[in-house]
């Protein structure tokens, strides 16, 4: 049995978690006056009845937040108590966001040669201090479904551009989407359609493949025709129906033929090319016919329109709507999605629009619009109404977002993630075993359809992506990882400047009290779902760490029970689990 997936297995499959963190139903109208009839009109209200979204307690809000952002500091919760969680989102989509590339290209204009990394540290930085916190996770959601990894790209312009392709369109239409990504540098290199020339049958040279296959598989629909709530569909003999074979490949990777970096020429570029638009040559692109998923592109259809027309029907196929749905809701807020929860917000992916439990519309009403599709996601009244739970709801929160949620909780400050080796290089199982933008391949760091063997959530039959990463060694790795920020020891790259500084004023003056401050940090941190025994635990371990009366030792004391409590709850399982 895997040691790590046991107990959080358990606490994804069982009831012991219990979801504290839903709010109740709708508010009933109030009863009749008992004892006959008045002609007395009753008083009138102006406080409008609550919905399922309200947030009515703190808990509920550190659970809102942690679904739909990287968690919450203690002004965030008291900020959203007593409000709506479709306000929040409103408010979320109408700011104006971060922006990765334009510091990078005003320093590298300027002569600054930038070092690879430095998309990270803007990355990092947005992450944890950033207003928009919700286009952040979406563009760390949309980062993990269109990969593109830096560990193949050694350009960080090229890198902050994708990113900022990504933020432009997070609640855009996944259409649009589609057609920037298609066109950025950092993709053409990642998947080596950039300047990808035509085939020619004298030498045996053949277009390159790989984006054709990717778009495909990974990108838009998958590999097996889909019901709306995500099933696969059968054929008569209960076999799953394959949607493509190597013929649609080798037609569709026509398509993406003649595209190089914006310059002068194929093999010129200009000072801007490598963040710039991909621009196309139409002496490089194949002029055959490109027959592809039922169609065909007509012979001599030039690069951008064949990309348009290729893109056009790709969009249109009928799985669209399930396979990406399904992998959000996978980023936000379930491992496992129940299909009928699949099939409502696919719904909203393929009517472009969704409306709220208050009224409120989300979307332009055409297909694929990404903030219908996400505001279907977090408000759905299944994650609000504790009886529609079940012990396969939940999502494994992988340790980016932990990370981040740490961060804010405890108001990080000197926020400088260039100074921090372990924010430059945390993506080996040693560390953090996880960072944007740096996965181990174009399938992400984890399989949308991963299901952990050896585990309580395997024998389930539960798909569990997250576990790939989140096992015994990682656990290891992530405990040493936080040890080193909580007591704020981490690597720097310059030793003299202290970066990454968590402030722990309120914890520390409850550390004379280990019971107040284990509740708090169960507030804090775990939407008050931390077990009887970590919470025990955490009492008897800082009750052995005394208190000398010497005021500076004292100081010293109470800080070292701070780190070992904010250890102890970050290394919890119900950290780990997101309800």
């Amino acid at each position: 049995m895997n040691y790590l997936a046991k107990p959080v297995g358990m606490a994804f499959l069982t009831a012991l978690m219990t979801l504290s963190a839903c709010g109740g139903g709708g508010s009933s109208a109030p009863p009749p006056a008992a004892g006959g009839t008045s002609t007395t009109p009753p008083p009138t209200t102006t406080t409008p009845p609550e919905t399922p979204t309200q947030l009515s307690s703190k808990p509920e809000v550190s659970s809102f937040l942690a679904r739909a952002s990287f968690g919450s500091s203690p002004q965030d919760q008291d900020q959203l108590l007593d409000t709506d969680a479709t306000d929040w989102i409103k408010s979320e989509i109408a700011k104006s966001r971060t922006d990765y590339l334009s510091e990078l290209k005003r320093r590298h204009e300027n002569g600054e040669e930038l070092e690879n990394w430095e998309h990270t540290n803007v990355f990092w930085k947005a992450l944890i201090s950033s207003d928009d916190a919700l286009r952040q996770r979406m563009v760390f959601a949309l980062s993990q479904i269109l990969v593109v990894s830096d560990n193949s790209i050694n350009d960080t312009l090229t890198m902050a551009h994708y990113m900022d392709t990504l933020s432009q369109h997070a609640f855009g239409n996944y259409r649009d989407l589609l057609q920037d990504v298609t066109y950025t540098p950092a993709m053409a290199r990642y998947l080596t359609y950039l300047r990808n020339k035509k085939g020619n049958a004298e030498t045996g040279r053949t277009p390159d493949e790989n984006y054709a296959r990717e778009l495909l598989q990974l990108f838009t629909i998958g590999l097996v025709e889909l019901n709306m709530d995500g099933s696969p569909k059968t054929d008569s003999n209960g076999e799953a129906i394959e949607i493509f074979d190597n013929d649609d490949i080798v037609g569709l990777a026509r398509v993406f033929t003649g595209l190089s970096l914006k310059g002068s020429g194929f093999w010129s570029a200009d000072d801007d090319g490598h963040y710039s638009p991909l621009q196309s040559f139409s002496d490089k692109h194949s002029e055959l016919e490109k027959s592809f998923l039922g169609t065909t592109i007509n012979a001599g259809t030039g690069p951008d329109e064949s990309i348009t027309e290729a893109l056009d029907h790709i969009f249109a196929h009928p799985n669209l709507a399930p396979f990406i749905s399904k992998q959000l809701i996978q980023r936000f807020t379930a491992s496992h999605p129940k299909p009928e929860y699949v099939a409502r917000v696919a719904t909203a992916f393929e009517t472009g629009q969704f409306t709220a439990e208050d009224g409120s519309v989300f979307g332009s009403g055409q297909r694929g619009d990404l903030s219908a599709t996400l505001a279907a996601i977090l408000l759905d009244t299944s994650l609000f109404d504790e009886q529609a739970q079940s012990n396969q709801s939940g999502k494994i929160r992988e340790p980016v977002l932990r990370f981040v949620h740490w961060a804010k909780a405890f108001n990080v400050s000197e926020i400088d993630p260039s100074n921090e080796w372990l924010l430059l290089y945390g993506s080996d199982s040693t560390k953090l075993s996880q960072q944007a933008f740096r996965s181990p391949s174009v399938f992400n760091f984890y399989r949308p359809g991963f299901i952990a063997p050896g585990t309580e959530s395997g024998a389930a039959g539960l798909t569990a992506p997250e576990f790939q990463i989140v096992h015994e060694g990682a656990t290891v790795g992530f405990a040493n990882y936080m040890s080193l920020f909580i007591r704020d020891q981490s690597w720097r790259v310059d030793d003299n400047y202290n970066s990454f500084v968590p402030d722990y004023t309120d914890e520390i003056a409850l550390a004379d009290k280990p019971d107040e401050l284990a509740d708090h940090l169960n507030s804090l941190l775990l939407a008050e779902r931390m077990s009887t025994t970590t919470r025990d635990r955490i009492i008897s371990v800082l009750n052995e760490i005394p208190i000398r009366e010497a005021e500076e030792d004292a100081a010293e004391d109470r800080l070292s029970r701070v780190h070992v409590a904010v250890t102890m709850a970050v290394t919890d399982p119900a950290f780990t689990i997101q309800l």
